[in-house]
């Protein structure tokens, strides 16, 4: 590659796209500061004190904290302000407290030195999951500790947040708390070393409706202030140096882009109906709460995956039944007047804490996870079921319970709501009984026995991403193998098929909420297959409402027949694609 600091040649870096939009201007290269922790040795009398310091360093954080979320509430509204509450549920964790003043008492050293240690600590467990939103949560637990560290050591930022001109940003990361500093005014774009879709960065990019890339590896170590570049949020380029005619194609690209994005503006308050009369529900996936006012604005009907695994992983302690009630109740007036699926607890080996009873397994992929851990902790489990239940009252609500593998784990599992709803009506709180009850088909266990399994629910939903992975045998995360992860694999689609089917005929609904529902060369695949929602990413609501509204039900019902005939998932891929250009080439990009 040129050096960046001497060459005027065009070259480019490749990174993740993770907030659409391209902009051309100088580059701004902020550089990270780091603390100097001191390791001073204290007197046994001395623990009350530091643990005082400490008090007032959090309070004080908190304060600052506070400030920042009253900032971001006047300029982008109380939604993208949400972003802080992981720091101040962090802040406000007394265990915390509680941990230091052992480990202080243990050790006879300084709070400075133990506080930075666990925070360390508990962020390094964090990055180890194989969640990718958990992982990005590693990054609110340091953001929030350097602020401690830096009120207890009584140090204060630079002026690196000072912009002279407007400036496309590059860092090694950014965290929450210099995103919110800087003068959005004058940032045109976000682009970090490291980071993905669920990190900060992007988050608060496409909050603000600024063009971001991230996964850029090691560029901020390389790249020259003020150097000229293009950064392509849809693609996920960083162009250094670029050409007069890089410019002028970039330009042509962009404005054919807004004129796609004028059109499925459009198409927000429609159905997805296809040319002949078939209605798909299209609903969207979250997680977060600043993913909440995404539901409605996307347009999609609903809720069909809500991830409630967030509020038990990015803390240091269980939440409690009310603080669970009080999310639940976030994201169904979100979705309203459409409902929400709520997916109980679903984490494992590979994403699990030390306070949720963390155990090393050698595969985590098919340990203690998801139902079989919380049908061993009905401690959680129940409180989670009542949370929902209570936060449901007056409405109507759906729940659906993970990898079921089993017939026993479903009946085991409907039990516990069942008991869940005699309880609260013992006890005379409001709450709803109007629940539909659903599961999750994500193993090739449970598409054999969905027959049976379907006249015990209202709903299935089939989570492809760990179908896929449980039937081809592969980890989509080891690069080795990554390219056997196949979507489109001759026995994907007859698993679907065969679910769909005993779905159907027990009357009950069948959806999708793997990432193959936002990927528009597989919509015709799933219309064909007679799925009956489609939940994704909210991003991707109106683009495959488009799709649908471009093909015929009878075509794509057409259109399996022939992929079930065809022997690789490369000839059926192939094939889509024809379709794809055929029909909505204009949506690709």
């Amino acid at each position: 590659m040129a050096d960046s600091t001497t060459s005027t040649e065009e070259y480019r870096l490749s990174g993740i796209p993770v907030s659409p939009g391209i902009v051309c201007g100088p580059l701004m290269v902020l550089t990270s500061e780091e603390l100097l922790v001191p390791k001073n040795q204290i007197a046994p009398d001395a623990v009350s004190n530091e643990i005082a310091r400490l008090e007032a360093a959090l309070v004080k954080t908190r304060q600052e904290v506070m400030d920042i979320k009253a900032h971001l509430s006047a300029s982008l509204g109380e939604k993208d302000a949400s972003i802080f509450d992981a720091h101040l549920l962090v802040l406000e964790d007394s265990t915390l407290l509680e941990a230091v003043r052992k480990q202080i008492e243990s050790r006879n050293l300084c709070v400075e030195i133990i506080f930075h240690h666990l925070m360390q600590n508990y962020a390094q467990s964090m990055r180890q999951t194989d969640d990718a939103y958990l992982r990005e949560r590693a990054a609110d637990i340091l953001d929030v500790g350097r602020r401690v560290l830096s009120n207890l050591l009584g140090t204060t930022p630079g002026d690196k947040y000072n912009l002279e001109q407007p400036s496309i940003i590059l860092a090694h990361d950014l965290s929450p708390s210099d995103t919110a500093m800087l003068d959005r005014s004058k940032v045109l774009g976000f682009a970090t070393d490291i980071g993905s879709r669920t990190s900060h960065t992007a988050i608060m990019a496409r909050s603000l409706n600024i063009p971001a890339v991230v996964g850029l590896k090691d560029a901020s170590n390389k790249m020259a202030r003020g150097v000229e570049v293009i950064l392509d949020g849809h693609e996920g380029w960083l162009i250094i140096n670029p050409t007069e005619q890089t410019k002028f194609q970039y330009g042509q690209l962009e404005h054919k882009r807004h004129q796609v994005d004028v059109q499925l503006e459009r198409l927000k308050g429609t159905e997805a109906i296809t040319k002949d009369g078939k209605k798909v529900v299209l609903s969207a996936n979250v997680e977060l709460p600043e993913d909440f006012p995404l539901i409605r604005q996307s347009g999609a009907e609903g809720v069909g995956l809500y991830r409630t695994e967030f509020l038990f992983l990015s803390r240091l302690a269980l939440p409690t039944e009310q603080e669970q009630i009080d999310i639940y109740r976030q994201v169904i007036a979100a979705a309203a007047p459409h409902l929400v699926i709520f997916r109980t607890l679903d984490i494992g080996g590979d994403k699990m804490l030390d306070h949720m009873g963390a155990v090393k397994e050698m595969n985590p992929f098919l340990g203690w996870r998801a139902i079989r851990y919380t049908l061993e902790r009905r401690d959680i489990f129940h409180t989670q079921l009542r949370a929902i239940c209570r936060a449901g009252a007056g409405g109507k609500i759906r729940i659906m319970f993970p990898m079921i593998c089993a017939f026993e784990e479903l009946t085991q599992a409907r039990e516990e709501l069942a008991s869940v709803l005699d309880e609260l009506q013992r006890e005379g709180v409001a709450f709803t009984r109007d629940i539909e009850v659903g599961m999750m088909i994500e193993t090739p266990a449970a598409v054999l026995i969905a027959d049976r399994l379907a006249k015990e629910v209202q709903f299935f939903s089939i989570g492809t991403n760990d179908l896929i992975q449980y039937t081809i045998a592969v980890d989509r995360l080891n690069e080795k193998v990554a390219y056997l992860y196949q979507p489109t694999h001759p026995s994907i689609i007859s698993l679907i098929n065969h679910t769909v089917k005993s779905a159907h005929d027990a009357n009950i609904w069948v959806g999708v909420c793997g990432e193959i529902a936002g990927e528009l060369l597989l919509v015709p695949l799933l219309l064909g297959l007679d799925i009956d929602e489609l939940s994704m990413g909210p991003n991707f609501v109106s683009r495959a409402k488009a799709v649908i509204q471009n093909l015929k039900y009878a075509e794509s019902r057409q259109l399996v027949a022939e992929l079930q005939t065809l022997n690789t998932a490369g000839e059926i891929m192939e094939r889509l694609k024809r379709v794809a250009q055929a029909n909505f080439a204009e949506l690709l990009d």
